[in-house]
């Protein structure tokens, strides 16, 4: 763009010289059409700057935009550098058939486990209040609430990958809602040791809020001075990778790794 504006320049220069040499020579020809040149090479010594002007501005607004370059990768941890398949465990667990349907139609997807997720209760309480969903199967939904998280398993893929983009100069951030007991029973048991690749991790159990919530995003980029716009966002539920999106955040979908290998690339990261 630059060269071309050069080019442009130079070239306006040599055909304003030239409208005015042709003005000066009319003006000393004293011929009959001496006056009108002169004020026709006026009205072009007006019009070509502002035709330029209005050249460069629409090759300007045509061209594509650059992007800033990525410089920070931001991940979701559930199905994306860990497997949780939650609904299968509760699917395997040895219980009673008319426990296990229960369990599936009333509790897998209840929203007291954004509770959890939140921290803002104990968890002893919301364990309770689950039970009270069905106090004939206490004790299996207990089990469930207080277990789930040994099905949690970091992906094959997930420790070389964030290494790989560590080695390349990556900032590496986690924004994930988890709940406070899962998440210590997971440290505990060297589930989570990725982290240690991290540049910073924000966990809705500590912030009191989680996605898709707007206000965990922009925590997240303050307390880590993140430029939203050198950032890209992965996360597997299209309600967070929309919401991200809403505050300037480049993000992903993930579905599985090769995918999202490939539109780390179309974005730049090598």
């Amino acid at each position: 763009m630059n060269k071309l504006k050069r080019i442009a320049a130079l070239g306006g220069v040599v055909l304003l010289l030239g409208i005015y040499v042709i003005t000066f020579i009319s003006a000393l020809s004293g011929s009959p059409a001496a006056q009108a040149l002169f004020r026709a090479s006026l009205g072009c010594t007006i019009l070509v700057p502002v035709v330029c002007y209005a050249f460069l501005m629409a090759i300007k607004m045509a061209a594509p935009s650059k992007s800033p370059v990525i410089d920070t990768i931001i991940f979701d941890v559930g199905n994306v550098l860990c497997d949780f398949p939650w609904t299968e465990y509760a699917k395997n667990m040895d219980i009673s058939d008319e426990a296990k349907e229960f369990i599936l139609e009333n509790i897998i997807d209840h929203p007291l486990y954004a509770e959890c997720d939140v921290g803002l209760m104990p968890f002893e309480e919301i364990v309770e209040e689950f039970c009270a969903i069905g106090p004939q199967y206490a004790k299996e939904i207990r089990e469930l609430i207080e277990n789930m998280y040994t099905c949690v398993a970091p992906y094959p893929y997930t420790e070389p990958w964030l290494s790989e983009l560590k080695s390349k100069g990556y900032r590496l951030y986690i924004l994930s809602n988890w709940s406070l007991h899962a998440y210590e029973k997971l440290k505990e048991n060297g589930v989570f040791s990725f982290e240690d690749h991290m540049d910073g991790a924000t966990w809705s159990f500590r912030e009191h809020c989680r996605k898709p919530d707007k206000e965990i995003y922009e925590r997240l980029l303050k307390n880590y001075g993140i430029d939203r716009e050198r950032a890209v966002f992965i996360d597997d539920s299209e309600k967070n990778v929309r919401a991200a999106r809403r505050i300037g955040i480049r993000s992903i979908l993930f579905t599985d790794i090769g995918e999202a290998k490939e539109k780390l690339r179309a974005l730049g990261v090598r």
